[in-house]
């Protein structure tokens, strides 16, 4: 039986070998045409570029002419007006006639000559003096080499990352603060923060800020201590200061909230029983809360990021490329030496700038998180810390208790061996970090305060262009974990009742909206897109293409970057491509991911309505996003490209600029990626 399998077995085997070398072979025909244009294009473009060059160097010979003719002219010119200047006057004195006269020693023909008028020269006429173009050594223009390299990234708009001012998430809302630099950092974006007061002050602050809440945390000398240290005698129960400013605060119907950011409870519980409400860390923290205050005034405030600054955008100058570490790790073990001698010097891994340092601004350490390649946290780390590395977009390596050197610095050299690994790692746990935007809305509600911001809804929209494509576009919107509230579909070819059917039952109950409008002539993708935006009412707009494959968190990931960045238009210039056809899936631009850049794909836009109902979507098939784009530029209107993951462009061949600054990842399915 075995024997009888074993052709079958083989013949599969020969196919799928034969199937990948087809695959192959399409690939590298797609590679040789792509080259072979760009070798032609380059061609052209140093043709151009050289008779550019030449007529440049002969404009620059007749300016060197007219300059040097210009300048003999003016010389000549003057020259002249002064030899006859100097001339006439001469001529015209009468002492040298009157010499003239005497010299014949005749009385006569002195008085004769001083009767005498005296006679001019006619003046000398312009056409009697023709220019002649100087002889000047001619410029000759140097030859330019083709160039057939690809296209690289562009180049970004703006880079580098600095602490932004606003905005605020809920700007009526004003709140005294008694809190670290670090929680500062927190909340400064989400309300009007106050902190500049002290127990001398306070009066005056409520008279002249009219606070809404008054929000003070157990707040620890150190490098973070915030209010300049002035509230920490208080806090430690030494002054009766935050006593006076709490009484004060509820004579004035202003709310009273304390949170407990860290530290042993019995150290904080003196403090806290004068506020009307309490917030611990962890649920565990909040029983032990309720057990020492008696009352269930209690509530969950854990430890978040602030979009607005722990994000992946990079510092200036980018990363540098070192391991460092946080917390207390096992130095790494010196090398040992080789047969060819001792090895390299060792260096050793330097621990996290700004940690204990209190000279180091909480700006520098938002920078200082930025820099390394992999952050080697010890199992000491403060949690706080590990979440803000992490959502700023840097690698952490979480070390086990009683790890030893060599363990960690194996760990972290595949790591470091592994960018494409290293780059997920990085994105999967930036995505694990919550904002604390969301945390506060339960607490105002519990506290009484109203509590309303700009939810950014979104809207997505799409064209189609017959069934197969409206089957796949659905699946890919039902596969999203944040769900768009509207969905604009203009269909070619398909009865739009037919439509909206098929739609309401991929997407049962999952988009409160549902807009469909059928293309009675054929259309351009463009035209049709266009038709969508305007009857999109959502916050924001997300373009689908129905061709190319979406994430399940490709949306939630996308959005969020509105809350990180001051940017219009969202996007990725860095992607996934897929070929089908070749079974091969390239890496476009890998190194334009977290950067201002003047354009990302159209398959991947996401951007405030207006804006882009402002810009609009040309009449055109496929380069629809490449106008947009150009029409970001005219405008002055920021893109922002994001990460490279959650999206893969499909397309049957290499089309366009899509194999511009691509790497190609293998043969196999756009699927298995990193649709993560």
């Amino acid at each position: 039986m075995s024997e009888r399998n074993e052709p079958a077995s083989l013949r599969q085997a020969l196919a799928r070998a034969v199937e990948q070398a087809a695959g192959a072979a399409e690939l590298a025909r797609l590679l040789t045409e792509y080259r072979r244009r760009l070798d032609e294009v380059a061609r052209s473009e140093a043709e151009a570029l050289t008779r550019m060059r030449e007529v440049e160097a002969r404009l620059k010979t007749v300016e060197r002419q007219n300059a040097q003719l210009a300048k003999n002219l003016a010389e000549q010119r003057y020259q002249t007006e002064v030899a006859n200047w100097r001339l006439a006057s001469v001529q015209e004195s009468r002492w040298i006639k009157l010499g003239d006269a005497l010299h014949t020693k005749n009385p006569g023909a002195v008085a004769k000559t001083l009767k005498a008028p005296v006679k001019k020269s006619p003046a000398p006429k312009r056409s009697e003096f023709a220019p002649e173009l100087p002889a000047v050594p001619e410029d000759r223009a140097v030859a330019a080499v083709p160039d057939p390299k690809a296209p690289q990234v562009s180049a970004p708009l703006a880079e580098g990352f600095t602490v932004p001012k606003g905005p605020l998430a809920r700007p009526y809302l004003t709140v005294a603060g008694i809190v670290d630099r670090q929680t500062e950092a927190l909340l400064r974006y989400e309300w009007r923060l106050v902190t500049n007061f002290g127990p001398d002050n306070w009066e005056a602050m409520l008279d002249q800020q009219a606070p809404h809440v008054l929000f003070v945390e157990s707040v620890r000398p150190g490098p973070r201590q915030g209010n300049g240290g002035r509230w920490l005698e208080a806090l430690a129960g030494e002054s009766r200061a935050l006593r006076d400013l709490v009484g004060a605060c509820r004579k004035r119907g202003i709310k009273t909230v304390f949170w407990h950011s860290g530290g042993a409870v019995s150290r904080a519980v003196p403090a806290a029983e004068h506020f009307e409400y309490v917030l611990a860390t962890t649920e565990s923290r909040a029983r032990e809360w309720r057990a020492a205050l008696r009352h269930d005034r209690v509530g969950v405030l854990p430890h978040a990021i602030q979009p607005r600054v722990h994000n992946p955008l990079p510092p200036a100058g980018g990363r540098t490329g070192e391991v460092v570490t946080l917390g207390t790790v096992s130095p790494p073990p010196a090398p040992e030496p080789g047969p060819e001698g001792p090895a390299a010097p060792h260096r050793p891994w330097a621990a996290l700038v700004g940690q204990g340092d209190d000279k180091t601004s909480y700006d520098d350490v938002l920078t200082a998180y930025r820099r390394p390649a992999l952050v080697v946290a010890g199992a000491d780390a403060e949690p706080r810390v590990i979440a803000e590395v992490a959502a700023c977009g840097t690698p952490v390596l979480q070390v086990r208790a009683g790890a030893k050197g060599e363990e960690i610095v194996a760990a972290a050299r595949i790591l470091m061996a592994d960018p494409e690994r290293l780059a997920r790692e990085a994105h999967l746990a930036w995505r694990a970090r919550t904002s604390v935007t969301p945390l506060l809305d339960p607490i105002l509600d519990t506290l009484g305060v109203p509590s309303v911001r700009n939810l950014g809804t979104i809207t997505a929209v799409t064209a189609v262009a017959g069934q197969a494509e409206l089957d796949h576009l659905l699946a890919q919107v039902a596969r999203q974990v944040h769900r768009p509230g509207q969905l604009v579909i203009v269909a070619e070819g398909l009865d739009a009742g037919l439509v909206e059917k098929t739609a309401r039952q991929a997407l049962p109950g999952d988009v409160a909206d549902l807009v469909v409008r059928s293309a009675s002539e054929p259309i351009t993708r463009g035209a049709a897109l266009d038709r969508a935006l305007r009857l999109a009412d959502g916050d924001h707009v997300a373009v689908l293409d129905p061709r190319d494959l979406y994430g399940e968190h490709y949306l939630s990931d996308l959005v969020r970057h509105f809350g990180s960045t001051d940017a219009e238009v969202l996007g990725k210039a860095s992607f996934y491509a897929h070929l089908p056809g070749a079974g091969a899936t390239l890496l476009r631009q890998p190194e334009a991911e977290h950067r201002f850049l003047p354009e990302v794909a159209g398959g991947t836009l996401l951007a405030r309505r207006q804006t882009l109902t402002d810009l609009g979507i040309a009449d055109v098939s496929e380069e629809w996003g490449e106008v947009v784009m150009r029409q970001c530029r005219t405008d002055g209107v920021r893109v922002y490209s994001a990460d490279r993951f959650s999206y893969v462009c499909v397309r049957p061949s290499a089309e366009g600029r899509l194999l511009g600054s691509a790497r190609l990842e293998g043969y196999f399915p756009a699927e298995p990626l990193a649709l993560l």
